[in-house]
């Protein structure tokens, strides 16, 4: 038989080898799983053999409450505050509920705020600053955090929320200090209007120009343009707000030929009032105009009436004025008529001694309590300016009688009353240089026309 080629001699020699080799290799031993054993191993972790720690109670729960973070502030939007003007009618109760507070919030603050006025109501216009967190629920209603409102300068009402939802009020109070300030401007129209326009108050104005009305013939010497300045004395609070308008101190006003300074003072036994530099009191028995006139626009004398188309006698002098501005009592005295009378309209007569007496006429309305036999001071507001009777426009006419004959008003002069005498003197003398200085370098207020 014909042996194999030596190729497959040589593979069958390596495949022996091989199985020899794997039947001498050692094998593992065979491992064998106890059922048993696979049971415990799953039921470690049953909850037969797992006990929780006991919930803590009583003080223990309360500790751990309190120990809690706050919850988080996701659920309500950012804080806004937002400012609401109370409109006539309304109260602060309508303004809330208008905003969507709710009901027993809304009834808290109320009556924390309503605590804190004592019964006063704000007045229409006051305004209201409110801080608000809206929900993030737009449906929900915002949560009120605080109101703040200041009817006074002085004075500031705060209702806050506290942590228990709960509303507190509060109240700030301001101190008040007092404060020299100056207004400085020109006459544009008439003196009052034109110190209104530059920030002074009227009141101070009034009393400026009642000052001047002794002295100064507003129709010959007070131009268009004139400068004029004011110092005052106004209450401020430790913010900033003015809680008392200014107490006029002094006032300046240049005309054309001169200028006319009246500064006020206190002597040691007498009353307020105002004085030239001097020493001199600036009150005469009359004024030498009732009003701040913007012009004659008739003087006395005869004139072809305007009406009437005849040549007559003009018995006083008419001043030309805005409606509505207001006339003053020439001098102390009792008022004799008070009402309509024929073409001088409505009309006011006043007598001040048994040979003198003045007139007012054409007024659209009379000052409150005038009406015959009351009792008047120079300078009271007897009247307002009016185009009542025989009048072509707004305008008073003014006339002055001695002993029963009218007389041209503007050439009736009087003595002036009192002199600063003394220790008045001296104290007043220091007044008025530092009044002086002051009306040049005190702080402005509002706006000044150069």
């Amino acid at each position: 038989m014909a042996l194999p080629p030596w190729p497959v001699h040589c593979f069958l020699l390596i495949m022996a080898v091989i199985c020899a080799a794997a039947t001498l290799r050692p094998h593992p031993p065979t491992v064998v799983i106890d059922p048993s054993l696979v049971e415990r191993t799953q039921a470690v972790p049953e909850i037969a053999s797992y006990e929780p720690a006991p919930l803590p109670t009583g003080a223990e729960f309360q500790l751990v409450a309190a120990e809690q973070p706050a919850p988080p502030l996701s659920s309500l939007g950012e804080p806004y505050d937002i400012v609401v003007r109370l409109s006539r009618g309304d109260t602060p109760g309508d303004v809330l509920d208008e905003i969507g507070i709710a009901d027993d919030d809304r009834v808290a603050v109320i009556a924390a705020l309503e605590q804190l006025l004592k019964k006063r109501r704000l007045a229409s216009g006051e305004k209201l600053r409110l801080s608000l967190q809206p929900s993030a629920d737009a449906d929900d209603c915002p949560l009120l955090l605080s109101l703040q409102v200041r009817p006074e300068p002085e004075r500031e009402y705060v209702i806050t929320r506290q942590d228990d939802g709960s509303y507190d009020g509060d109240v700030t109070i301001y101190k008040v200090q007092p404060r020299i300030v100056r207004v400085a401007t020109r006459r544009i129209g008439s003196l009052l209007a034109s110190g209104v326009r530059a920030g002074a108050p009227a009141d101070a104005l009034r009393e400026f120009i009642r000052a001047l009305s002794y002295d100064v013939d507003f129709e010959r010497e007070l131009r268009s343009g004139a400068p004029f300045a004011l110092l005052l004395e106004e209450g401020v609070t430790s913010d900033g707000l003015v809680a008392r308008p200014g107490r006029l101190l002094a006032g300046e006003l240049e005309l054309a030929k001169r200028t006319v300074t009246v500064i006020a003072f206190t002597p040691q036994h007498g009353a307020r009032q105002f004085y030239t530099p001097d020493g001199n009191s600036v009150v005469r028995a009359f004024l030498r105009t009732p009003m701040d006139a913007s012009h004659i626009s008739s003087p006395f004398g005869r004139r072809r009436h305007p009406i009437l188309g005849y040549s007559r006698m003009h018995e006083g002098v008419d001043f030309a004025a805005p409606k509505g501005t207001p006339i003053l009592a020439a001098g102390r005295g009792t008022v004799v008529r008070a009402g309509y009378y024929g073409g001088y309209g409505l009309y006011v007569e006043l007598r001040h001694t048994a040979s003198i007496s003045t007139a007012y006429g054409h007024m659209s309305r009379l000052g409150r309590g005038i009406r015959p036999g009351v009792p008047v001071h120079q300078g009271q507001v007897i009247g307002y300016v009016g185009a009542t009777g025989l009048a072509t426009g707004p305008h008073l006419h003014y006339e002055f009688h001695r002993r029963g004959r009218a007389v041209n008003p503007l050439t009736q002069r009087a003595s002036l009353r009192q002199h600063l005498v003394g220790r008045d003197m001296t104290r007043f003398a220091a007044l008025v240089r530092q009044y002086r200085a002051q009306l040049r370098t005190a702080p402005l207020i509002g706006a000044a026309f150069r």
